[in-house]
């Protein structure tokens, strides 16, 4: 069984779109940047707009990367510290790669996802430098935090879902 390489795909093509848009919105940013705002949306920490370019792509490129390096390592782990749904079946040396090789690739969907959501974050933060002592929209920042762990709910479903019944040969 192989599993789809489309997710890394998705990612590798998520990538490039992530780093242009922390590095073409922040022409927009002030020198100084507000980068850490209070539950009002009120700005009390700042950064050089450098550093906010730096952390942010290395942030979604470092986060993305560690959990699909993780996901990976799992293959290394001992069998028994893998609990998975029908563990039996997929425990088996025929079925183990295939379900080690669907965990990594899944993981490129995580991936994604943390490219999207701080890309959102990077947005609001650029919205709220934009105007003198603009708060940062935090509703609206709370509702695409909302979306991202939701995302992360659907994705360990569905991939518990792949798990629970045994695939047929």
């Amino acid at each position: 069984m192989q599993s789809s390489r489309f997710p890394l795909f998705v990612w590798l093509g998520a990538l490039p779109f992530f780093v242009a848009h922390i590095w073409l919105t922040a022409g927009n940013l002030p020198p100084k940047v507000a980068t850490h705002f209070n539950a009002a949306g009120q700005a009390d920490g700042w950064m050089s707009r450098d550093a906010h370019i730096l952390s942010f792509i290395g942030l979604g490129l470092g986060m993305s990367a560690f959990i699909i390096g993780l996901c990976y390592g799992i293959r290394w782990f001992p069998k028994a510290r893998l609990s998975i749904p029908n563990q039996a079946y997929w425990q088996k040396p025929v079925n183990r790669p295939a379900a080690l090789n669907h965990i990594f690739y899944q993981a490129f969907w995580l991936g994604t996802l943390v490219l999207a959501f701080l890309a959102t974050v990077n947005h609001f933060i650029v919205a709220a430098n934009q105007a003198d002592a603009a708060p940062l929209a935090a509703r609206v920042l709370q509702v695409a935090t909302v979306g991202f762990i939701s995302g992360i709910i659907i994705w360990i479903f569905l991939l518990i879902r792949f798990f629970q019944k045994p695939k047929r040969d």
